[in-house]
């Protein structure tokens, strides 16, 4: 969503960051639970450079990972969960806004890398006539409703660009319900039947990886809710709001999945609605992995037989060419790759 990704800057700062959020951790924890968080978090950067591999040691490290920052987020906001008013009344929403997809882009699409542009086509491909909104830094206004005091934090640079996405895939959700994807979303199906027949939806493999605490269950990239369940986002967000307002920083990258978990441990409506999504786009990762391999028809045919929705990236590139063979990459941005 935003460019600059790998500058030494954001490096530096993250890793101050993670030390940081190391010490918090451990004031509500312990030492040995906090360290092991770190050394968690360190498996990640790893699994992101090898295809997520996913040995026994390392599933192990990161489930304790998870299970010390529930034990942190419990001790530290369980209280909050627990007076939270689930039941409160929904302000009315703008039919104008209802069942649209949102997508985001800070500074507009013209300026976004081609891999995010034919994603986004690819989007309004399948999106059965219904509005794909793209979000941006001039528009976001008009669709919700940013605390001043959030804004405040992030021209402190304390909330990041995403940090506010977070918020604002939240947000949208809770205001009008429909359908948020990232916009590296490569689309090959029809959304209709798949998100807006259901109340609530996420792309859902069980058991599938663990780094973050999802786990498969849910994928923060991919949520959708109709109008009549907005109050399961409302919940959310205001979670995670009360999060930035006691905090300076972020203890964890993957922060809208835990206010996922801790909203469904502290309301039994919510885990009911999650539990109650159908597995779905088992191959969701595996077209990114072959992006730059020689295109195989007969391997694209297997990929999008049960998947129709694959996530991808903009932060790496991809040769269009191998062994002078198009690659998949040269088919998606060619737009040869089938729907």
């Amino acid at each position: 969503m935003v460019a600059g990704h790998s500058s030494i800057k954001r490096i530096v700062h993250r890793v101050g960051e993670e030390l940081r959020s190391t010490g918090e951790i451990a004031r509500l924890t312990s030492w040995p639970e906090a360290l092991g968080t770190f050394r968690a978090k360190a498996d990640i950067q790893v699994m992101n450079r090898n295809g997520f591999r996913e040995p026994p040691a390392v599933r192990d490290r990161l489930v304790r990972k998870h299970e010390t920052l529930m034990k942190y987020f419990e001790k530290r906001y369980g209280a909050f969960c627990d007076a939270y008013d689930y039941e409160a009344p929904m302000p009315p929403s703008d039919p104008s806004l209802e069942g649209k997809v949102w997508v985001c882009w800070w500074q507009g699409l013209d300026s976004a890398p081609l891999i995010v542009r034919r994603c986004v086509e690819s989007i309004r491909r399948n999106a059965g006539g219904r509005e794909v909104v793209v979000v941006t830094d001039e528009n976001y206004g008009r669709y919700v409703h940013i605390p001043e005091w959030v804004k405040a934090k992030q021209k402190d640079g304390i909330i990041t660009k995403t940090n506010l996405s977070d918020l604002l895939r939240l947000s949208l959700l809770a205001e009008h319900g429909g359908l948020w994807l990232d916009s590296t979303f490569f689309c090959t199906g029809p959304l209709e039947g798949m998100v807006f027949s259901r109340p609530l939806w996420s792309i859902k493999r069980p058991d599938y990886l663990h780094c973050s605490i999802a786990q498969g269950y849910f994928a923060g990239y991919s949520l959708a809710c109709d109008v009549e369940h907005r109050w399961i986002f409302r919940a959310i967000r205001d979670f995670f709001l009360e999060y930035w307002r006691t905090n300076d920083f972020m203890v964890d990258y993957l922060m809208v999945d835990y206010m996922i978990v801790l909203a469904q441990r502290h309301c039994r409506g919510i885990a009911d609605a999650f539990a109650g999504i159908v597995p779905n786009n088992p191959r969701c990762d595996d077209l990114y992995k072959v992006l730059g391999d020689p295109f195989d028809e007969h391997a694209w045919d297997e990929l999008h037989r049960d998947t129709s929705l694959f996530k991808l990236t903009w932060k790496q590139t991809f040769s269009e060419y191998k062994n002078d063979i198009p690659t998949f990459y040269h088919q998606l941005i060619t737009q040869q790759l089938s729907d």
